[in-house]
């Protein structure tokens, strides 16, 4: 599943991409992604530009110009995809003109896009003709999520995330009040959006190796310095994934040679019986909290 990382990743290209942009067609491939009957959501959308886009936890939030926002959600495997129809697409696409390679994906089914397309990540959920002959695809929002909302609608939704820890005035000091008086094991604790909003399976192990915590360390046993080291590993870690590439293997566009490249960096996530890079011990795997958890019984205490 997309983390802070990966998000930011995608906000950031975005934000260089298609901000500013109009959305002149839309097509939902499947009706379940978005919270309107389909005519209803593409009338709502259709005419909007992209006044920005900005994240929250694993949250995006697409800005329109009429005051609604678009909050997406890719859970476990969506993704996005960035097109742009130049000479070398539609070279790639056996040579048909720009107005037919448009109408082609806009009167597609999902099936059949992923057969044209072939670098898409997945089938199409909801695809977006910008200004500027640009696609944008939603792919596999088959638990994920693409909703037209108002101010309320999507205040009372962010209502839910606990802090973000790329927030500027989220703190060592914050993180360590947040802590106290709580129980239970910290892992778990840490994925918990109501928490800390964001944090995943990957970068909670891997936060938890750089501040040399056990995933089962009970909460009240953290002292006060470890939980800023632990904040500042969790901080850490999620800057140099977002400056390295994160951790989804599929590209945000055919011109993208930066995602996932943090994949070779992880210390402990997924990478049971392998020897740990400082002590040489072989990492652990265990379930906690229903997820798996790996940490090096040497290194993390």
């Amino acid at each position: 599943m997309p983390e802070i990382p990966e998000m930011e990743i995608y906000k950031n290209y975005l934000n260089q991409w298609i901000k500013d942009k109009k959305i002149n067609e839309v097509n939902v491939l499947r009706a379940k992604s978005v919270n309107l009957e389909s005519t209803q959501f593409c009338k709502k959308v259709i005419g909007k530009q992209i006044i920005g886009i900005s994240r929250r936890g694993k949250y995006l939030i697409f800005h329109l110009n009429d005051g609604h926002f678009l909050l997406t959600h890719m859970m476990l495997d969506g993704r996005l995809y960035l097109l742009t129809i130049d000479a070398e697409t539609l070279k790639e696409n056996e040579g048909n003109k720009s107005v037919d390679l448009w109408a082609k994906i806009f009167q597609s089914s999902a099936e059949d896009l992923k057969q044209s397309i072939k670098e898409l990540p997945g089938k199409a959920s909801v695809v977006f003709g910008l200004t500027e002959d640009t696609v944008l695809f939603f792919c596999n929002l088959t638990l994920g999520y693409l909703h037209y909302l108002n101010q309320d609608e999507l205040e009372t939704k962010l209502r839910e995330l606990g802090e973000d820890p790329l927030d500027p005035d989220f703190s060592a000091q914050s993180f360590s009040h947040l802590l106290t008086g709580k129980r239970g094991m910290i892992k778990p604790w840490l994925m918990n959006p109501k928490n800390i909003s964001g944090v995943g399976n990957a970068y909670s192990n891997e936060a938890l190796f750089g501040a040399g915590i056990l995933p089962t360390r009970l909460i009240p046993a953290i002292s006060r310095t470890d939980k800023a080291n632990l904040f500042n590993s969790l901080v850490n870690i999620i800057k140099d994934s977002i400056r390295l590439g994160g951790d989804m293997e599929e590209p945000f566009a055919k011109w993208d040679n930066l995602t996932g490249g943090y994949n070779a960096y992880f210390k402990v996530y997924d990478r049971a019986g392998e020897p740990c890079l400082v002590c040489r011990e072989a990492i652990q795997r265990a379930e906690v909290g229903g997820r798996n958890a790996f940490f090096c019984p040497h290194c993390q205490i």
